[in-house]
């Protein structure tokens, strides 16, 4: 359990900030990801770079027995998965992001990362 408490640690402050981010500065991250989308090499990197801690996140860390545990599994296998879709398909990341910078759906992504963020914080610093 120590290393899900460390990666609690990493994840949860890092998610949360994206959280209250997304509702403090909602345009400035559909600005982020407009300037991305215009980049091939930035999204080729950001895959790479991905990939690789996706893969070191899950090499490490790859329990499913508690919710914790879980929680924290699932997101390197997200972020794996995330980033080869970046690097295989960029097309179907550029259209899956138009479509949520174009829905409603930012507000409900802001509060998932804001309990996501709240929980894997308390696992990680409080628990």
């Amino acid at each position: 359990m120590e290393i899900t408490v460390y990666l609690a640690q990493i994840w949860g402050p890092i998610i949360l900030a994206v959280g209250i981010g997304i509702f403090t500065s909602r345009n400035y991250y559909v600005r982020v990801y407009r300037e991305l989308e215009k980049d091939a090499l930035a999204v080729l990197v950001f895959g790479m770079v991905g990939m690789a801690l996706g893969i070191m996140h899950v090499h490490l860390h790859n329990v499913w027995s508690s919710f914790p545990q879980f929680v924290v599994s699932l997101l390197g296998w997200a972020l794996l998965v995330k980033a080869v879709v970046f690097i295989i398909a960029p097309k179907l990341v550029d259209r899956a992001g138009d479509r949520a910078a174009n829905s409603k759906l930012i507000p409900v992504i802001g509060i998932v990362m804001l309990i996501l963020g709240v929980y894997l914080s308390w696992v990680g610093y409080v628990s």
